[in-house]
C-alpha cells in the first residue's frame, strides 16, 4: 500500500470516483492530465464518494456556514487527489506540488479594499 493510501486509510478518508456530470451536461476536458513528469490539474469541486458533484453552494459565511465550507474544501482536495491518482496511478509518484490555487465564493473582507490591501488579495470576477 502506498504512503498516500495508508495515510488516507488512517484518517478514514476515501478518494471519490471520477466526477459524474449532471444530466444534459458533459465535461469539456480532463480534470487531470499527465504529460512527461508533470500533471496539470484544474476545475475541481467537492464530490461525494460516488463522484456526484456536491455542495454546499453560496457565499461564505452569509449563505454557507464556515464549517460546511471547510468540509467542502476537504472534499475538493480529495477530488484532486483522486484525479491525480487516476492520471499517474500512484500519488506517491508526485514529488512536489508546484502551484496550488483555491477559490472560495466568500463575502468581501471588510476593511480590505483599495490601496491598503491591494498586494494581499486577488479578485476573480465581480459581485
Amino acid at each position: 500500500m502506498s504512503r498516500v493510501a495508508s495515510l488516507l486509510e488512517q484518517l478514514g478518508l476515501v478518494l471519490p470516483q471520477p466526477a459524474t456530470p449532471p444530466p444534459c451536461f458533459a465535461f469539456s476536458s480532463e480534470w487531470a492530465r499527465a504529460r512527461g513528469n508533470r500533471v496539470c490539474v484544474s476545475g475541481h469541486s467537492a464530490q461525494t464518494a460516488d463522484g456526484v458533484l456536491a455542495g454546499p453552494f453560496g457565499k461564505v459565511p452569509s449563505e454557507v456556514p464556515l464549517d460546511a465550507a471547510t468540509e467542502a474544501a476537504r472534499a475538493t482536495v480529495l477530488s484532486v487527489l483522486g484525479s491525480v491518482k487516476r492520471a499517474i496511478g500512484d500519488p506517491n509518484r508526485n514529488s512536489a506540488w508546484l502551484t496550488v490555487t483555491g477559490m472560495v465564493n466568500a463575502e468581501a473582507l471588510h476593511g480590505c479594499r483599495g490601496v491598503r490591501c491591494s498586494s494581499g488579495r486577488t479578485v476573480f470576477g465581480a459581485p
